[in-house]
């Protein structure tokens, strides 16, 4: 059995850089919750794992050309660095509310961020003090 180095000692495993999907993002169980976990702009992230919208699980989601996390339902983006949407739910259905949406989850309910450590291609949920 291998223990592991100091630097993970109280630290939860997340997911190995090379199991993240070509989408840049998965979801994952953690202490914290269910969190979306991935690789944005070549720099690890975790936020909450819900859409502000509908509550779609933003691990099915992708990350965007410009590192935002795109929810896998109506396409709302997210800054993964600040929790912020920067882009409203797509689609005819939601013209109306787009803004809306994008303010509450701008100011008021952004997405939870968490500190992510990487060793050894791992990531590591991070401690938050």
């Amino acid at each position: 059995m291998t223990r592991a180095p100091s630097v993970t000692k109280g630290l939860y495993r997340l997911v190995a850089r090379a199991d993240i999907p070509r989408s840049g993002v998965v979801g994952v169980d953690t202490p914290q919750g269910h969190l979306a976990v991935g690789i944005a702009d070549g720099e690890p992230f975790a936020v909450s794992g819900s859409c502000r919208h509908l509550f779609a699980d933003l691990g099915n989601g992708r990350v965007t050309r410009d590192g935002c996390l795109e929810c896998p339902w109506h396409h709302s983006r997210y800054d993964v660095t600040t929790g912020r949407m920067v882009r409203g739910p797509q689609g005819l259905l939601f013209l109306a509310v787009r803004e809306g949406y994008r303010l509450y989850a701008s100011h008021l309910n952004p997405l939870r961020t968490f500190p992510v450590v990487e060793y050894r291609g791992v990531l590591y949920l991070g401690d938050e003090s």
